[in-house]
């Protein structure tokens, strides 16, 4: 096994990099307090507009276990959120092709609507937090927390993931 080089890390750096995380976590928790207060009217939780988010952009609809991965939650966890969302008839479930042990899930017309409210009510919010901030320090930020996510993947799910461009729009999820 070849040697790994250890790196001194100033002190400076290391405060930058501790503020950095605790910051990023903060305006994570914030953001997301400030959207499920706005989005209440939708009478659905962050985890099930999530869900809906996700199926809204897979027009084929996802496998079971494929929402479960972007969600970041375990088989059993999506099951009764599926069941929820299906009981408002938000979604569907079909028999995948091909592989009739696998579950297709579909968003339906009304998940479409509640993506549509919670659309809306993300952009004015985007716009209000983002007000003061420029194009470039947006960019700046995003290429920062590119390489952190990145850092972050597990190993597994990095060696098997091909390199894609960033998609060029974004809803709000926690994924």
């Amino acid at each position: 096994m070849g040697a790994v080089a250890v790196t001194q890390t100033s002190p400076e750096r290391v405060q930058l990099q501790i503020e950095t995380f605790f910051k990023a976590a903060l305006a994570t928790r914030r953001f997301r307090a400030r959207f499920a207060e706005r989005v209440k009217s939708t009478s659905q939780t962050e985890a099930r507009w999530s869900a809906l988010y996700f199926l809204s952009h897979a027009k084929e609809g996802l496998i079971q276990s494929d929402l479960a991965e972007r969600m970041g939650v375990q088989g059993p966890t999506l099951v009764r959120l599926l069941d929820a969302l299906e009981a408002q008839q938000l979604v569907k479930r079909t028999e995948a092709a091909g592989d009739r042990r696998a579950k297709c899930v579909l968003i339906q017309p009304a998940g479409e609507s509640i993506i549509a409210e919670v659309d809306a009510v993300a952009a004015q919010m985007r716009d209000d937090v983002f007000a003061g901030v420029s194009d470039q320090d947006l960019a700046t930020t995003l290429r920062v927390l590119d390489v952190v996510v990145n850092a972050l993947e597990p190993e597994h799910v990095r060696s098997t993931r091909t390199r894609r461009a960033p998609p060029t729009s974004f809803r709000v999820v926690d994924s």
